[in-house]
């Protein structure tokens, strides 16, 4: 009931605003504000068309618009006071400080696999080719051999997992 009261109170209200607007504008439509129409006489209020002034006219031509020079006339109380010249100061020494060499912080992600990529494409080279300069301080280690297992192990262990 609560909503049925809130929707006829609302729909109430939006008559009565729209009832209004409407007879404003009815009563606009009937006695329209009256005002007059001024069409400009050339560009500007000018009797010459200035994007034609200037055609074949000779270099230095001076239209016929009047320019009327200003002259400036001093006011004692507006003036800004005379400029202050401020010499530059030398700049001040520079020393140079000699620190010790940082070290490059250790790479992460994608540089470190690319590097690793590098020092094992060197490490390939070197071990084909020991005579290249760039092989110099690099130790190959050759890989360990671990001892073949036995048969019988693994036999066991195919029957146990019960694939056989």
């Amino acid at each position: 009931m609560r909503d049925s009261v809130c929707t006829v109170t609302a729909g109430l209200m939006a008559l009565a605003i729209s009832g209004a607007v409407l007879a404003d504008r009815k009563e606009d439509l009937v006695n329209p504000i009256p005002y007059a129409v001024v069409k400009p006489a050339g560009h500007i209020d000018s009797p010459v068309d200035p994007e034609t002034i200037y055609d074949n006219k000779r270099r230095g031509f001076v239209d016929s618009e009047p320019m009327p020079e200003i002259e400036p006339y001093v006011i004692p109380e507006r003036q800004l006071p005379p400029p202050t010249v401020v010499p530059y100061s030398d700049p001040a020494p520079v020393e140079r400080v000699v620190s010790a060499e940082k070290k490059a912080p250790p790479l992460k992600g994608e540089d470190r696999i690319f590097e690793q990529i590098a020092r094992d494409q060197l490490e390939i080279q070197c071990t084909l080719d020991d005579t290249l300069d760039q092989c110099e301080g690099i130790e190959i280690e050759a890989p360990k051999e671990n001892k073949p297992r036995s048969h019988r192990v693994i036999d066991r262990q195919i029957q146990a997992s019960g694939t056989n």
